[in-house]
């Protein structure tokens, strides 16, 4: 595997919960399950500490970042300003494949209502952030996203234990019929502000854990 792929792996992990907040992370041990030497093992790390997943302390080793519920208001609320620089960015030409590929999701959403498969939602919901962000040419603008987007998934993955399972995959797969019909009609900006207003829905249900919790760890 490239330090790419073993990044996005690791950092998948982490969004899944695979390694939860304050899990710690042994460089030798991902080393040697990723068949790979010290040396790029610990540039990928580096990158994941950059990107506000995982923290090292001198003394004490490489682990998981908390989630701090403050911080996440903050990361959505960037988040929804980001989506309005989505609108005005230069767009990409829209496929004929797009439809179908939100008519694939929407289906994968029916699927996961009656599974309850939580993992399958977060995946539905990373492939709904690309689809969106890779409708502009704005390499800035998607790099930025991506980072926050990952930051912010696995609270969101948490959360889901404190919340209603089907209402929240119902929002979902409405959220990207409403995307859907707005790329039929070849408007992203509307799009752009269907995907805001699922965001806000979000930030206002991490106001209302914020009532009782300073922290998820």
């Amino acid at each position: 595997m490239t330090k790419d792929e073993i990044f996005e792996t690791l950092r998948m992990r982490i969004c899944l919960l695979d390694y939860a907040p304050e899990a710690r992370l042994n460089e030798r041990d991902l080393a040697a399950e990723f068949g790979i030497s010290r040396t790029p093992m610990r540039a990928v790390l580096q990158r994941l500490e950059r990107d506000g997943l995982i923290e090292s302390r001198h003394g004490q080793g490489t682990s998981v970042t908390s989630i701090d519920l403050k911080r996440m208001q903050d990361v959505y609320l960037v988040r929804m300003r980001l989506t309005d620089a989505l609108a005005d960015s230069e767009r990409l030409p829209i496929s004929d494949d797009l439809e179908n590929e939100l008519a694939d999701l929407i289906a994968a959403c029916d699927a996961v209502c009656a599974s309850r498969d939580k993992r399958e939602f977060a995946r539905i919901n990373i492939r709904l952030n690309t689809i969106m962000h890779g409708l502009v040419k704005n390499d800035v603008l998607r790099e930025i996203n991506e980072k926050l987007f990952f930051e912010s998934a696995r609270f969101w993955f948490l959360l889901l234990d404190e919340l209603d399972f089907e209402e929240q995959v119902t929002a979902l797969s409405d959220e990207i019929s409403m995307i859907r019909r707005a790329i039929a009609l070849r408007d992203i900006r509307l799009a752009a502000e269907i995907h805001k207003s699922h965001l806000a829905l979000v930030q206002s249900s991490i106001r209302q854990q914020s009532a009782y919790s300073g922290e998820i760890s």
